[in-house]
């Protein structure tokens, strides 16, 4: 998938006008692509006429390679972006997703692929990681959180969307811990209604 290793993923075509990247959890902790939430964002985006990537990060999986602390899971992310891109229209609506540590990986991307329309976010992990890259962008970003969740506490996930500069942005709360366990057609059901349909 053009990352410097090879990456194992699934392209589900839907359409050439509308795509989603979904990036998953944590490698060390068992995040992979088949991931409960990931599953979740792609249905939702897929169900509104959306092309879908899924794919495992460096060491995960059939991937080669493995773990780089963020960095080389970044570079996975934007191999995984331009690979979408290539499969899309020139003027396609393109959306990068992720959750938890995947959610910050693709922010990370973000900065470096200049095509793209929206930002993803599910239970950002606000007390592991930085997210003042994202102040700045001007691109509509969805914000979505669990009230119990330990991992991305909702009063920082609160404070990263206040602290958006976007006038685009959008937040979720779900009555739910960090992973989302029955939680899943709640966070399809948000994406329906908040993405508008393919055309």
């Amino acid at each position: 998938m053009g990352s410097d290793h090879d990456l194992e993923g699934l392209f589900r075509f839907k359409s050439k006008k509308a795509g989603v990247v979904i990036c998953h959890p944590h490698p060390l902790y068992g995040g992979n692509m088949y991931n409960n939430v990931v599953s979740a964002i792609e249905d939702g985006y897929s169900a509104q006429g959306y092309s879908t990537l899924i794919f495992n990060f460096r060491g995960v999986g059939d991937s080669q390679g493995e773990y780089d602390e963020g960095e080389g899971e970044v570079r996975d992310a934007t191999a995984a972006c331009h690979y979408l891109a290539k499969r899309l229209d020139d003027d396609a609506r393109i959306t990068l997703a992720g959750y938890s540590f995947g959610a910050w990986v693709i922010s990370r991307s973000a900065l470096e692929i200049e095509r793209f329309d929206s930002l993803f976010l599910a239970s950002f992990p606000c007390l592991i990681y930085k997210y003042e890259h994202l102040r700045n962008f001007n691109k509509e970003i969805i914000v979505v959180g669990g009230t119990y969740d330990d991992i991305a506490p909702m009063d920082d996930l609160y404070e990263l969307y206040q602290n958006l500069s976007t006038l685009d942005k959008h937040l979720k709360v779900i009555n739910t811990t960090h992973f989302y366990a029955g939680k899943e057609t709640e966070l399809i059901d948000f994406i329906k209604e908040t993405i508008p349909k393919v055309r």
